[in-house]
């Protein structure tokens, strides 16, 4: 049996990342991964993802432009390279991550492992063991068990889909949801939304997700809120979604179904005997530090829910290693300062607490695109929200609608994190012009300091 001070059991992003984290500390480590490293962020996520939105975000763009009649056309696009470009550059990445375990000197196994008893992992019929496990083997789409489900795809079919079809329905409104309709809506596609919840992303400020959902209803996605779906049918290649909203059934037709309710965790690599707990929906049970209830057998990212999200898992599989290498000094594992983006067009990012959250009275500052220089020039719109506790002038949340809104919500998570006051904010010096601007202004103005707000 070969050993190890440390086995990783999956190799997404909180995978290889804690594998190589632990292989710079001098520890000798294995990786263990059935398909390609990345996981479901790097392969079937948040990359390819995010180029598709990144090539409709321009044509957005250049749509805007032409109505200004700044260019001539609208132009054309050739969706079929678009899927070319974008397989090599998830190619790249995966090369990269491969590269890098290589580099560190992290054993690289390929194969379904699974954990059994006494912290032994079996692999291809072979087994390992180490004082120290970590389980990063990820999550799988959801599919709701309706009439009809096998008439439906799931976001990995969508992102691969070699034609754009006509006619979208997603079922779901959350982060995976939004993003594909936004990609579809802007590549031709008469997107039309099921979701079960009266309003999106229910969990941020009310302002800040109302005018998201109506910039997406303007630019051409239909949403049908507090709605559940009964059934799909299926005839002549088009397919009948039958939901119920407002006490009434009704349906919409479209080419291809989305079923966009969620994930699921990849658990049944753990074996009873591992003696690993899981709850009732199957998720791995963990402390604060991390740990399971196993001695020296962690378990980190979408396995473990909470924030599913691969900036999450890089954060978890960090603060893992450091416990394990801490022994007796370990810290707890601290997510409260998160951000929160979806990459719609426009975006959307958050961080930190809304008002109801606090638990404290809060003021609430807001700044809009339109008053922004370098927003004026990149044809940008949209508002940035702070949150401030109102007593001690502290920077509690941040909430922004627009564009580049995750690249903004990082200045926001460093305010958060570190509780910028009111005198913080008002000696931050920041370029101009940029749209970094605006969070310094929101923040000024949520008590009445703003200098470019009447």
């Amino acid at each position: 049996m070969d050993t190890y001070d440390l086995l990783v059991i999956g190799g997404g992003p909180g995978g290889y990342a804690c594998a190589i984290k632990a292989a710079k500390a001098s520890m000798r480590v294995a990786i263990f991964e059935k398909e390609s490293f990345g996981g479901t962020c790097l392969n079937v996520g948040c990359i390819p993802t995010k180029y598709l939105l990144d090539k409709a975000g321009n044509l957005e763009k250049i749509r805007t432009l032409t109505e200004a009649g700044i260019y001539k056309d609208a132009g054309m696009f050739n969706y079929g390279e678009i899927q070319r470009q974008k397989a090599k550059v998830v190619e790249k990445l995966v090369g990269g991550v491969n590269g890098l375990l290589k580099h560190h000197k992290v054993a690289i196994i390929k194969g379904e492992a699974t954990l059994k008893a006494n912290k032994v992992v079996e692999c291809n019929g072979k087994q390992y063991a180490a004082e120290n496990i970590v389980i990063a083997s990820g999550s799988r789409p959801t599919m709701i068990p309706i009439p009809g489900v096998e008439h439906t795809i799931t976001s990995t079919e969508l992102l691969s889909i070699p034609t754009i079809p006509k006619r979208l329905v997603v079922i779901g409104g959350g982060v995976i949801g939004l993003e594909l309709s936004s990609a579809f809506n802007s590549f031709g596609s008469k997107v039309a939304v099921i979701e079960m919840m009266d309003s999106l992303l229910p969990r941020e400020l009310p302002k800040a997700t109302e005018q998201l959902t109506k910039t997406l209803e303007k630019n051409g996605i239909t949403f049908h809120l507090s709605a559940r779906v009964n059934r799909i049918e299926k005839k002549d290649g088009v397919c009948k979604t039958i939901f119920t909203v407002g006490g009434k059934e009704v349906f919409v037709e479209s080419e291809v179904v989305l079923m966009a309710v969620g994930r699921k965790p990849n658990s049944d690599c753990i074996t009873a005997d591992s003696k690993v707990v899981l709850t009732d929906s199957k998720l791995v049970k963990v402390d604060q530090y991390l740990e399971t209830s196993v001695d020296g057998v962690y378990a980190i990212g979408d396995v473990i829910g909470g924030y599913q999200l691969a900036h999450a898992a890089y954060a978890e599989a960090e603060s893992v290693v450091d416990t394990i290498l801490a022994k007796d000094t370990k810290k707890s594992y601290d997510d409260s300062v998160m951000p929160r983006c979806v990459y719609t067009i426009p975006a959307f990012a958050a961080v930190g607490k809304t008002p109801e959250q606090a638990g404290v009275e809060t003021a609430i500052g807001t700044f809009s695109y339109e008053a922004n220089g370098m927003a004026l020039a990149e044809e940008a719109k949209g508002s940035v929200y702070v949150i401030m506790d109102k007593q001690q002038k502290t920077t509690v949340g941040v909430q922004i609608v627009g564009e580049h809104a995750p690249e903004l919500i990082s200045l926001a998570s460093a305010a958060v994190a570190k509780k910028f006051t009111l005198d913080d904010w008002e000696h931050l010096i920041i370029a101009h012009p940029s749209l970094s601007e605006m969070v310094r202004e929101a923040a000024l103005d949520a008590f009445k300091c703003a200098l470019h707000k009447g």
